[in-house]
């Protein structure tokens, strides 16, 4: 199967957020009030057969965004105990950092780099693979940031309804104040859009990134379902597979986006919380982790996924 993502398709976007509405549910059963469970909904393509979700560990304080390194091992926030913990290749879970000064959101840079927000401090920091830390930005708090493959980072701060930009040179500003509450946000594997949810309701929106950074022709693009007929989707982390489709975790399961912005998959919660995040790793980055309450689970899947930092060409059809 091939796909295309690339800027062409913004003015087809534009166009399902106009109708987005008007899109069908694949399964009506699943907006009855007696259930929340998609049973995994239009997934088969996505999903390996007879391969169920694995717990990895639990008993976290999950508040924000987990990165994925260039080997495929995923990095994540407790804190509650202060601490940034890895899961390996195989699924283990060790502690990578100790006092980690409050860091919450994190992710990972082309230069190998994790970077984290710490909330309480204020600041932007980038560990080493030693872990040792270095102040990229000052004045500023977020628990939600991603770095793309020029080593931009861009990060939410929901108070103030800003996307901030911390350009490679180390320069910070404003580049969007559009959204009410914006959140999780994440570049296309092209690095041409920009893309930010708005929990507080069932709205994503795209960005178009222009050469020095900043944002233009910010539009809602993407609308979530929800099952209990409320416009909130709780949207939280975003990952893309390498065929570009959008994986977006809200509180009714991992919903999966095609190119032309239409809802196609809802894959359940393991557990009962719902969804704060996902994200592609492991081997070939062909395991799918997600974050459902204080639980860290995965499961294989057919798909390939793509990292934040990382730039690809979009598939042709």
């Amino acid at each position: 199967m091939h796909r295309v993502f690339s800027l062409a398709y913004l003015a087809t976007l534009a166009a399902w957020s106009m109708h987005a509405q008007e899109i069908p549910a694949l399964d009506s059963q699943r907006q009855s009030s007696d259930s929340k469970k998609a049973n995994n909904r239009g997934a088969s393509e996505i999903l390996v057969p007879d391969k169920e979700w694995s717990l990895l560990g639990q008993g976290y304080q999950l508040t924000a965004d987990s990165a994925v390194d260039h080997q495929g091992n995923v990095y994540f926030t407790d804190a509650r105990k202060n601490r940034i913990l890895k899961i390996d290749l195989e699924g283990k879970v060790s502690i990578w950092k100790e006092h980690s000064n409050g860091a919450h959101g994190v992710a990972f840079g082309p230069d190998g780099r994790l970077y984290a927000g710490q909330q309480e401090r204020k600041r932007i920091v980038a560990f080493s693979s030693a872990g040792k830390e270095s102040v990229i930005a000052e004045g500023i708090q977020t628990h939600h940031l991603t770095v793309t493959a020029r080593n931009d980072i861009y990060f939410t701060e929901a108070p103030t309804h800003r996307v901030w930009l911390v350009d490679a040179a180390g320069s910070m500003r404003v580049v969007s104040e559009a959204i009410n509450w914006p959140r999780g946000v994440r570049a296309s594997t092209d690095q041409s859009l920009l893309l930010v949810n708005d929990p507080r309701t069932n709205r994503i929106w795209s960005f178009q990134i222009q050469n020095g950074g900043s944002l233009i022709n910010g539009r809602p693009t993407y609308h979530l379902e929800t099952g209990d007929g409320r416009s909130e989707a709780d949207a939280g982390g975003m990952a893309f597979d390498s065929e570009g489709f959008l994986y977006v975790a809200t509180k009714f399961g991992v919903q999966v986006f095609d190119r032309q912005g239409r809802v196609t998959a809802i894959i359940d919660a393991p557990g009962n919380e719902g969804v704060s995040n996902v994200l592609f790793a492991g081997p070939g980055l062909q395991w799918l982790y997600v974050m459902d309450g204080d639980k860290v689970y995965r499961r294989s899947v057919r798909q390939r996924g793509v990292a934040a930092f990382h730039q690809t060409s979009q598939p042709r059809l």
